[in-house]
Order: C-alpha cells, then sequence, then structure tokens
C-alpha cells in the first residue's frame, strides 16, 4: 500500500494543500492506489499473461474514478472542501484516469510459421538467391562428387546411374559441408531452427554454399550455390569428443549437412544458438570424465573455459548455464537415453541435480503440453496443511494421491516408507516394455520369476531417478545383476522337464475319432480342469505369457487343448495406461499342445452390478484382485478391428458339448454364416435358361428384396456421364487496382480451405432388379456366386454437374437412372431407403431427419442425345420398356430382339414399323397394277407393231420395274426381231 509520502514525492502541489489545512488523507489514498495501478500497467506491457485481468481492473477503476469526482463535487456544495483543493484534486483524477486508458489495443500481428512480430523491427526476410541451383542438381554437381572425370569408368557411367548412385548411396547422404547459410521458413523470414518449429512439423529452409565433407576451407571458392534447400527434417549436434568445435547439422531428405559459418544477415541468430550448443558441449564433455563433480566444480570449468575464435561472445558465466539449463538437460537425457544397461545415468549426478533445482527444469519430452497448465503454480510447501479436502470418488482420490502426494494431507496414514512411484506423464513412462531387457525377462508376464521387482531398463523415469538420487545421497538406485549365462541354460532345462510331466486325470469321457476328450489334466503336479485358465509360454521369449482358457482336452497322437485367448490391455487401444491385472476376452481360439502350458493362472470375471449406476466409485469397484502374480480379472471383450470394448455375450453351451464348448469358436461360426450370402424363393423364369432368379438374399442379417436400394463400394460400378475436366486457371496478371482492390492477389491462390479433393469417395447407391445365380453345367444354380442386377442412382457430383453439383444439392438427393450394371451379392455394404420425393406424404427434410441412409430422387438423369430414342412413360416415373416401344412401333409380341436393352431400343428405334411397309407395298402393288391395264388398254387399240417393237417395249418395261427397286430381266428371242 502506499503511503502519503511516496504520494508527496510524485504529487508537491499535494503536500502545499495539505500543509494548508485540508483532509486529503481519503483523496491521497485514492490516489495512491492508482499509482499502484499504473505500475501494474507498466508490467502489462511486459507480460501478456495478466492482459485479461487488467482490463477488468481498468474497468472497475474508470468507474470508481467517476464516482470519486461526484463525491468531490459534494464537498465542495456543501463547504466541506476549498475551492483550491477541489481544482487539485480534479486534476490528479483526470490524470488517473488518463494513466488508466494506456492502449489496450490487440497484439501485433504474428506469422503464422515462424511467430515473429511483423512488425519486430528485428525481423528480417531473406535476400533471395534466384540463380542458385536446386538441391538435387546442387547434389549431382561435379564439384561434390568423389570421382575425377578423368578416372576410369567415371564417362562411362550413364548420367542418370551417376545421379542415383550420388544422391541415394549411404555414402553420399551425410558428406556434405555447407557455409554461408540462412535459415528460413516459406515466408522468407529468417529464424532460429531450435525454438521447436521443426518438432512442429513447419517447414524451414536453407541456403549456402556447399562443399565436400574432405574440404574444410571457410572460404567461397570450389563451393556450389544452392537455394532453398529442405525442407529440414530435424538438427542434430555432434563433436562431443574433446574437440574444440561443436558441429551442427541438418538432415533432408536427400542428404545431411554440417553447417560452417553463417550469413552476414543470419550471424546475430545464429550467435545465441552456438552460444547454448557450445555450453552443452562443455557439460556433456565434462560429466563423461567427472561423474562426481559438484555444481561448484562445474561452475570452475565453465568459467574457465575459453570459447573459441570467430564466436559473437568471449566467456561463459553461471547465468549462460541457467539461462540454457532446458536445453543442456535434454542432451543429457539424449546422452542417458543412448547408453549402457549397467551405465550409471548422468542426470543423476550431484552437479545436474543441483542445476535442475536452481534452474527449474522440467524433466521428459512432454513438458511442453504441460507448460500450459502449470505456468505459474502456487508453490505449496511440504509440512503444510493443504489444501481442503473435497468430496470425490474412490478413483479420483487414488488419482491425486499419485500425482499431487505432497499436497494431500497424511495424517490418517502410518509413518511407514512411502513407496516411489514413476510419474505416469512422460514419454518414458509411457512406453511398453521391451521385453528383452534383464528386468523385463524377470516379470511374471514374460515368464520370470518376479523376484527382483524392477522396471523395464528402457523405462527408468527420469523424475523418478533424481527423486530417488535426492532423497539418499548415499543410495544410488538399485541396479539389476545381470543373469549369468549358466542361471539361463538351468531354467531353460527345467522348463523343458516340466512340459513332459503331463498326464491325464481319470477315464476319457468322449471319443470322436481318434481324440479321446478328457475333463482334466495334471501339468507339472498341478491339476487343471476344462474351464480353468493358463499362461502359455510364447515362441518369443521377449513376449509376455499368453493367457488363455482351456475348452477342451483331448488327445489323438499329441496332448493337446483348446485355447480361448486372453489379451492384455498393452494389447488394446489403452495401451500402458489399462489396469496390468485387467484382461480383456476376444474372439480368438486355437489348438495348442499341452506342453506349451507353462502354468495355471486365476481369471475372476467381474460382472456388472445390477446396480452399476449407484455403485460408481467404491472400494470393491477399485480393488479387484490382489497383484501376486497370477490372478487377473476381465469384465468386457474387445473387438481389435472396431478398437470397442462390449460387454461379452451369454452363451449357455448344452449339456452334451461342455467337454469342448468354445465361445469363441460359436461366435466365429455365426459370424461367418452371416458374412456368406444366401437366396431364397425362387422364380419360375421360362425365358432364361441359363440363370435362376430368386426373390429374396440375405447377407450378414439382412434382408434385401427386388425393388430395395443398397450400399456398394466406390469400385462397384462407373457412370455413364463424363466427368467435367476442371477449369485451369488464368495465370495472366489482370489489371486491377490494387489500391482499390488491395487484396485481390488472393483470388490467384489454387488453395482451398476445407477441401475434400482427397476425401473418399461415397458408396455407389442400387436398386434391385434381380437377384439371380448362373446355372452350372448339371442344370443346378451357382449358390457360390450370387449376382444382383440393380439400377444406378447418380449423386449431383457424378452427374454432368461435377463436383461443384454437390455444393448447391441436397446431400441426400438422388437421380433416378435406367442405366443397370450387374454385381456380386458379397460386395453389398448395407441398406438404405430411397423413396420418389413426390410420393412423400411429408417435406423431404422431415423424411431425412427421420432416420439414417434415406435418400429421394427428383428428376430422371437421361444420358446425352436422349439417350438415342429411349423416352419416359408419360403416366409412371420410368422408362418405356422395350416391348412398349416396339408395340408402339407396330412389332407383333411374338418378334424377338437380341442384343442388351440398349441395342434392343436400337433396332426398334432404327426400323420402318411393319404397318407402314405394309401399307406402302400395298400402295407400290395398286400403283403397277392400274399402269399395267392401261398400257393393256392402250395396245389393244393401236396397230400392230412394227418390226423391232418388241424389244422397245421390253426395254421400256425393264427401265420401269428397275425403278420401282427390282432386279429383272429379259431374254430375247432372236426369231422375233
Amino acid at each position: 500500500m502506499c503511503n502519503v509520502n511516496d504520494v508527496y514525492v510524485h504529487f508537491p502541489r499535494l503536500q502545499v494543500l495539505d500543509e494548508g489545512g485540508d483532509s486529503l488523507s481519503d483523496e491521497v489514498r485514492v490516489v495512491g492506489f492508482y499509482m499502484q495501478v499504473r505500475h501494474l500497467t507498466e508490467i502489462w506491457q511486459k507480460y501478456e499473461c495478466v492482459k485479461e485481468k487488467l482490463r477488468l481492473l481498468q474497468e472497475f477503476l474508470l468507474t470508481d474514478t467517476q464516482d470519486q469526482l461526484k463525491i468531490l463535487e459534494d464537498k465542495l456544495k456543501s463547504s466541506e472542501l476549498s475551492t483550491v483543493s477541489y481544482a487539485a484534486l480534479s486534476v490528479l483524477l483526470s490524470t488517473a484516469d488518463e494513466n488508466l486508458c494506456f492502449n489496450m489495443s490487440t497484439p501485433p500481428p504474428k506469422c503464422p510459421d515462424c511467430r515473429q512480430y511483423l512488425d519486430d523491427s528485428d525481423l528480417k526476410f531473406f535476400q533471395g538467391d534466384p540463380d542458385d541451383l536446386d538441391e538435387p542438381e546442387m547434389l549431382t554437381d561435379e564439384r561434390l562428387s568423389l570421382f575425377d572425370a578423368n578416372e576410369d569408368g567415371f564417362e562411362k557411367m550413364h548420367r542418370s546411374e551417376w545421379y542415383s548412385c550420388f544422391c541415394f548411396s549411404p555414402i553420399f547422404l551425410t558428406v556434405i559441408t555447407i557455409l554461408i547459410h540462412s535459415v528460413y521458413d516459406k515466408r522468407g523470414h529468417l529464424c532460429p531452427f531450435d525454438s521447436g518449429l521443426i518438432e512442429k512439423n513447419v517447414e524451414l529452409y536453407f541456403s549456402c554454399a556447399v562443399k565436400p565433407i574432405y574440404d574444410d576451407n571457410p572460404c567461397m571458392d570450389g563451393g556450389v550455390p544452392a537455394k532453398k534447400l529442405g525442407p529440414i527434417n530435424a538438427w542434430w549436434i555432434t563433436g562431443f569428443d574433446g574437440g574444440e568445435k561443436a558441429l551442427i547439422g541438418f538432415t533432408t531428405a536427400f542428404a545431411d549437412y554440417i553447417l560452417m559459418d553463417p550469413s552476414e544477415e543470419y550471424s546475430p541468430i545464429f550467435a545465441l544458438m552456438q552460444e547454448k550448443i557450445y555450453m552443452s558441449k562443455i557439460v556433456v564433455e565434462f560429466l563423461q570424465k567427472n561423474q562426481d563433480a559438484t555444481y561448484e566444480d562445474l561452475l570452475n570449468k565453465i568459467e574457465t573455459t575459453v570459447p573459441p575464435a570467430g564466436l559473437n561472445f568471449n566467456r561463459f558465466t553461471e547465468d549462460t548455464l541457467l539461462r540454457h539449463a532446458q536445453f543442456v538437460v535434454e542432451q543429457m537425457e539424449s546422452y542417458d537415453e543412448a547408453g549402457d544397461s549397467d551405465e550409471q545415468p548422468i542426470i543423476i549426478t550431484p552437479c545436474m541435480r543441483d542445476l535442475i533445482k536452481l534452474a527449474g527444469v522440467t524433466l521428459g519430452k512432454r513438458r511442453a503440453a504441460r507448460r500450459q497448465a502449470i505456468r505459474h503454480p502456487t508453490k505449496i510447501e511440504k509440512d503444510s496443511k493443504g489444501p481442503t479436502k473435497a468430496t470425490t470418488t474412490k478413483l479420483v482420490y487414488l488419482i491425486f494421491d499419485t500425482f499431487f502426494s505432497d499436497q494431500i494431507d497424511q495424517n490418517n496414514k502410518d509413518g511407514g516408507g512411502v513407496k516411489r512411484h514413476r510419474c505416469g506423464v512422460c514419454e518414458v513412462c509411457q512406453a511398453p516394455d521391451c521385453g528383452k531387457c534383464s528386468a523385463c525377462k524377470d516379470m511374471i508376464k514374460f515368464g520370470g520369476s518376479g523376484r527382483s521387482k524392477q522396471a523395464c531398463q528402457k523405462r527408468r523415469c527420469p523424475n523418478l531417478a533424481v527423486k530417488e538420487a535426492e532423497d539418499d545421497e548415499n543410495m544410488d538406485e538399485e541396479e539389476v545383476l545381470p543373469v549369468k549365462e549358466t542361471k539361463k541354460m538351468s531354467q531353460a532345462k527345467k522348463k523343458k522337464q516340466t512340459k513332459n510331466k503331463i498326464s491325464w486325470v481319470g477315464e476319457p469321457i468322449k471319443t470322436d475319432g481318434r481324440k479321446e476328450y478328457y475333463m482334466k489334466v495334471c501339468v507339472e503336479n498341478e491339476i487343471v480342469e476344462v474351464g480353468d485358465c493358463v499362461s502359455v509360454s510364447p515362441a518369443d521369449p521377449s513376449h509376455p505369457l499368453y493367457l488363455a482358457r482351456i475348452t477342451a482336452l483331448w488327445e489323438d497322437g499329441e496332448k493337446m487343448f483348446h485355447a480361448h485367448w486372453f489379451c492384455r490391455g498393452t494389447d488394446t487401444v489403452l495401451g500402458e495406461s489399462s489396469d496390468p491385472l485387467e484382461l480383456f476376452l476376444v474372439d480368438e481360439c486355437e489348438d495348442m499342445q499341452l506342453s506349451f502350458v507353462h502354468g495355471k493362472v486365476n481369471v475372476l470375471y467381474k460382472a456388472p452390478s445390477e446396480n452399476w449406476f449407484m455403485e460408481g466409485g467404491m472400494d470393491d469397484d477399485i480393488k479387484v484382485i490382489e497383484d501376486d502374480g497370477k490372478s487377473f480379472f476381465y469384465q468386457l471383450l474387445y473387438d481389435g478391428d472396431c478398437a470397442r470394448f462390449e460387454s461379452p455375450p451369454k452363451v449357455t453351451p448344452s449339456e452334451d458339448s461342455k467337454y469342448k464348448f468354445c465361445a469363441s469358436c460359436v461366435r466365429n461360426k455365426e459370424r461367418g454364416v452371416q458374412e456368406v450370402p444366401s437366396v431364397y424363393e425362387p422364380l419360375e423364369d421360362e425365358e432364361s435358361d441359363s440363370k435362376v432368379f430368386y426373390g429374396l438374399a440375405t447377407l450378414k442379417g439382412e434382408q434385401y428384396r427386388v425393388g430395395d436400394s443398397v450400399y456398394l463400394p466406390p469400385e462397384a460400378f462407373n457412370f455413364g456421364a463424363k466427368a467435367v475436366s476442371p477449369v485451369k486457371r488464368s495465370h495472366r496478371k489482370d489489371c486491377v487496382d490494387e489500391d482499390l482492390h488491395p487484396e485481390y492477389y488472393r483470388k490467384s491462390s489454387d488453395y482451398i480451405k476445407g477441401s475434400n479433393l482427397d476425401a473418399p469417395q461415397p458408396f455407389r447407391v442400387g436398386r434391385i432388379k434381380e437377384i439371380f445365380c448362373n446355372r452350372r453345367c448339371d442344370g443346378k444354380p451357382d449358390r457360390m456366386e450370387i449376382k444382383l442386377r440393380l439400377y444406378k442412382f447418380y449423386r449431383p457430383e457424378n452427374t454432368h454437374k461435377g463436383p461443384k453439383g454437390a455444393y448447391h444439392s441436397d446431400i441426400n438427393q438422388l437421380y433416378w437412372s435406367d442405366e443397370e450394371a450387374t454385381v456380386n451379392m458379397a460386395e453389398v455394404l448395407g441398406r438404405c431407403q430411397v423413396e420418389y420425393a413426390e410420393d412423400l406424404v411429408e417435406s423431404v427434410q422431415d423424411y431425412s431427419s427421420k432416420g439414417p441412409d434415406r435418400f429421394y430422387f427428383l428428376e430422371v438423369r437421361m444420358r446425352d442425345g436422349c439417350y438415342r430414342g429411349r423416352v419416359l412413360h408419360p403416366e409412371q416415373h420410368r422408362v418405356v420398356s422395350v416391348r412398349e416401344c416396339a408395340r408402339s412401333q407396330g412389332f407383333p409380341d411374338t418378334y424377338r430382339f437380341f442384343g442388351n436393352i440398349l441395342d434392343k431400343h436400337r433396332q426398334v428405334g432404327n426400323a420402318v414399323p411393319p404397318p407402314l411397309s405394309k401399307a406402302i407395298g400395298l400402295e407400290v402393288r395398286k400403283c403397277v397394277q392400274e399402269r399395267m391395264r392401261e398400257n393393256a388398254t392402250v395396245n389393244a387399240k393401236i396397230k400392230p407393231n412394227p418390226p423391232g417393237y418388241e424389244l422397245y417395249n421390253q426395254t421400256l418395261n425393264l427401265q420401269y420395274w428397275r425403278s420401282l427397286g427390282y432386279q429383272v430381266s429379259f431374254t430375247l428371242n432372236a426369231d422375233r426381231i
């Protein structure tokens, strides 16, 4: 709280008024309070995290300022305050009001790639290098080749072979040095590459001069200028071998590059990165030889180390170490991960523990996501009473007890030793057990004894390791002693001997051919019955023991059993977050030899309670069984194909099949029957001798009849409509006033937000016309190949409108067509409902909203040119059939057409109607007869013909009949000429 003297320092006029006798204590406090607000305002300008709080505080204080001014006016009217004091305080309050109205504008825009402020004066752009080579061309440059052009074999090598050898051989992928480099994003902003942009899949590129790895000359002579290499897939550091320099490398899709000197404009950015990189080099090399060093020893080493020449800094300090502590610790974690199992982690050394504590380093690779949630945590002392207890369920209490053990009051527990737990959050804790290290091989789930109680050597939590080292300086983490080879051999022989100790108990209860079924068997002096659960030794010892239920025991030369498998939670989508004691039933079973049985286990079925909704969170709901390595429980069935958990279906075996009943076999058999299509209700069709038609088909529990609509995969059939070719954008630059339209350039972009070009195609929709099977040679139908003849439905995007047709159409709208396709019944994916919109008694919106898989059509999709004469029925919503067209043309019903539907329509359309041809023929015959009668009458009246007239008359008749289209000829009689 600001006192009066502090206010006098900033506002000396108040001191004069106060000495004049006016009471200013309340007003001074108000002004002092506003001074604190102004101080917070300055903090806000540096830290945006309190921006919202200050905005609310500002609104409150602005309102309070107006109230204070009204109070002063009332005091002035009541003569409680002099005019001079009122004027002075009014000025002060107005000044405070103006100070509160600080700039609350929105923050300046940032680059969406590099996240730098666009109005920052330090933001630099890459100047560009249009004449340099691209990465593939640069890699094939002769100056980078290890061969000489004059060497034998070089000239004989084809350039394509030389390019392939150079770019894709492992020798050439890691031997390139770059100098005078600059790193930038897609927008050309120079940016650092160590700020997590590469890890966030931001595309960064670099331009440089490239030299071979054996050329360490920093000059530009002999270098190959290259541009826009990348994008950078990874960056790495090397050179931890005691040398002077720390080498930085880039990895792209083509090669690995080692950086040398940056460009002039990139030097300030690169200098900050070099500082942390050289700091990590000093720490790594120091701890490699001095693992018992203290924090003071590490500081002495850092402060006495002289940086290499050419860097922008000349000394290292403690502030440098603390500033880059997070990066240095991450290097230590990476170093420990690459170490051997018998090596002590460097991260638990005394100096590293002190560095983690002083700098507040967060261990684990997933710190970025957690940093947002714990950016400003409230520090709670261990010896404090902790927060107030909240009413929670047992499960929530156990979770909080695991993650916030220091904050929860533990007074109701005994003072025994606290068991340390892994954090369970870092990436190391979330990884599965490897199954190959000595600790995993000793676990019970991998077939071990379970005596060592050690975690997987590849899952050593760094947080737990540091905590254990801090709790006891004199005790290191208990190391797992390697098992001697002689013990492994003895255990293997022992297991082999136990596998031979198998004997039947009792007589066989059933004989089925060569199989003799039993109810009990003795495996290594342990009785196992049908229905018991056992652990099975895997073929790969790195895998944990398999767990199964025995559903049958028999012998047919070998002692066998039928195993109904369980799966562990780690084999599901739950991964390591699942309960290690919970199993899941799966519909997988197998016949196995009893020699693979490792031992008997207890698997308890935890059935859901009838009152499960009210019993959640009880103790019995959390702790089911004790963890003894041989006790488990299950409550759900897991479907691996859909990653779905279901309640196990109840299947009751009959009394005659209890000795070999397997619920998995029953469900798999039922599922297999449903997967095979079947046909019923054969229809008599005398016209077709090669097909047998049916009225009903079933598939996957669904019934399909003629007239039903079905879903089909996109590759089931194609459409007759031609796809609309995409409109090519013109690359010419339009003359546009950029002042009037400053963002017109955006229209030339091909990017479409939310584009569905790569989305899979929707299902095809068809309407069943025929259900049939082809006849075999013996005349019987081939029920293994059930086929459907159906009409195609068009979606809006399948018509001539193209993909844009779907933008303005209802998603449930289809187009009817008379195009037909034949598909296999096995391709059907499900049923749907398609109705004619005008036949609906409700609106299409209400119809579509009543359930899924509902479609409607209003229009008929016709082929180009009215489908070559095919027309619609005048009264019914369909196309006129072939027989109806033939009747309209006058063809009799007994006339047979050949070919497909389209060929038959062509025959009807191209043919002359039979009644018309008959009428034309009769009329022609009538005309001919009348002409012949007229010629006969004329010939009877004229005189006898002169010689040669007969030849003339026959010639005329011949021309007449040929004009009518007849092929006629005559023979002359020489005697009559």
